[in-house]
C-alpha cells in the first residue's frame, strides 16, 4: 500500500521567499539610489514639475522616496532573509506603499517616465506574491 506524504509548506514557499527577496532588494536599493539622486538634484529634474505641491527642490521628494519606498522594502526583505514570521506582512505593506506611492505621485505630478509604470507592476507583483506565500 503506497502512501502519499506531503512536503510541509515551508518547501512549497521557498521560490517564493527567494523571488520575493530578490524583488525587495531590487526595488529597496534603486529606491536608495533614486532618493539621493533626488535629494542632491544630480538628476536636475525641472522644479516646476513640482508646481502641484508647495515645493522648491527635490529634497523632500528624494526623503520620501527613502522612508516611504526604500526603508519598508529593504525591511521587508531583511525579515524574508531571516525568514521571520512577519515576513509576508512586511512584503504585502511594502508592496501596497509603492503602489500608494506611485498613485498618488502620477495624481500630484503625472505621468513623467517608463519607470512609473515599471514600479507599479513591481509594487503589484511583491504584494501579490507576499498575499499568496503568507502563513497559513
Amino acid at each position: 500500500m503506497s502512501r502519499l506524504v506531503s512536503r510541509p509548506a515551508g518547501n512549497r514557499r521557498f521560490p517564493l521567499r527567494g523571488t520575493l527577496l530578490g524583488l525587495e532588494l531590487f526595488i529597496g536599493g534603486w529606491a536608495v539610489y533614486g532618493a539621493v539622486m533626488l535629494a542632491t538634484d544630480a538628476w536636475h529634474l525641472p522644479v516646476a514639475d513640482l508646481a502641484p505641491l508647495p515645493l522648491h527642490s527635490w529634497v523632500l521628494p528624494g526623503v520620501g522616496l527613502l522612508l516611504v519606498v526604500a526603508v519598508p522594502m529593504l525591511v521587508a526583505a531583511a525579515l524574508q532573509w531571516r525568514h521571520a514570521r512577519r515576513a509576508a506582512g512586511a512584503s504585502l505593506a511594502a508592496g501596497v506603499l509603492l503602489v500608494s506611492w506611485i498613485a498618488v505621485q502620477v495624481a500630484v505630478i503625472g505621468p513623467q517616465m517608463w519607470l512609473q509604470p515599471l514600479m507599479l507592476v513591481a509594487g503589484l507583483a511583491t504584494a501579490a506574491l507576499a498575499w499568496w506565500g503568507r502563513p497559513e
